[in-house]
């Protein structure tokens, strides 16, 4: 049984996801907590342990990124899916920047939103895949120096490799990275087409 634990601002959409993920076979809704409500979601993180946390991403707020990047630094077992109405590449970005194990689009099919969580508990990841065309855009919006760090993370490269890479220590390279996510967060770019419209 895959234990979830749903993190959205707005109740309705919740409520949803919520519906939605608890008639699937397999899964089970362990909480729902509320996006702004940081020592609720610490809270019923710890007493549910969830197998997949949920969470609410938006653009331009990086609230959402900076969630996941705490669930994934103080709750190691969690796996962390962003969802998003239509994410764009900044967002995608971000979330692999976050150590997040995915992100899809809220409003995709229900099928799609249980497959996603059944391919984040077992161990895979859920991005949308970035051309270079995005990676471009993604790559101006940076300083040089932070090219090769935002390469190895879309290349999937584990963060202990990066550090070794470039002799930075972990606390580090976790200081660049959330401030490459500011960087990308400042503007937005257009969503990135899902693997279903294309």
């Amino acid at each position: 049984m895959i234990r979830v634990a749903v993190i959205d601002r707005h109740p309705v959409m919740r409520a949803g996801i919520e519906a939605i993920l608890g008639g699937a076979s397999g899964v089970r809704v362990v909480a729902g907590a509320d996006g702004g409500d940081l020592h609720g979601i610490a809270h019923t993180l710890y007493r549910t342990a969830p197998d997949v946390v949920m969470v609410e991403d938006a653009p331009g707020r990086a609230d959402g990124v900076e969630l996941a990047r705490e669930i994934k630094a103080n709750c190691p077992g969690a796996r962390v899916l962003l969802h998003a109405d239509r994410p764009d590449a900044v967002q995608v970005a971000s979330a692999i920047l976050a150590d997040a194990d995915g992100i899809v689009d809220s409003g995709s099919q229900p099928r799609e939103l249980v497959e996603a969580v059944r391919t984040i508990a077992a161990g895979g990841n859920e991005f949308p895949e970035l051309g270079a065309r995005d990676r471009g855009d993604l790559a101006r919006r940076l300083p040089a120096e932070d090219h090769a760090i935002l390469a190895m993370r879309l290349a999937a490269t584990p963060r202990r490799e990066i550090s070794e890479t470039l002799r930075m220590d972990a606390r580090a390279v976790r200081r660049r990275l959330a401030a490459m996510i500011g960087r990308l967060r400042a503007a937005t770019l257009p969503p990135v087409p899902s693997a279903a419209s294309s």
